[in-house]
């Protein structure tokens, strides 16, 4: 995975590495990227395209962004 699609850290700036996708619905997919230097979690709603856009969700646990995830992603950046 290039650099590119390689995310900078939220917490530190370092590059993150990918550590799972799943999918959302049939044609977006959840990235989640971790930080190897101080162990932030990031995750990213991503359409399938490779130009697409991506969009840095918060933390999952909050139900308003599960909704949204369940909805199709309603761009609950940060």
């Amino acid at each position: 995975m290039g650099q590119q699609r390689r995310p900078a850290c939220t917490g530190c700036g370092e590059r993150t590495a990918l550590a799972r996708i799943s999918p959302i619905e049939s044609i977006h997919e959840l990235r989640t990227f971790e930080c190897v230097r101080c162990g932030q979690v990031d995750r990213y709603a991503v359409k399938a395209d490779p130009r697409s856009y991506w969009v840095l969700l918060r933390d999952l646990s909050n139900p308003v962004e599960s909704e949204a995830l369940d909805a199709g992603c309603s761009g609950n950046a940060r």
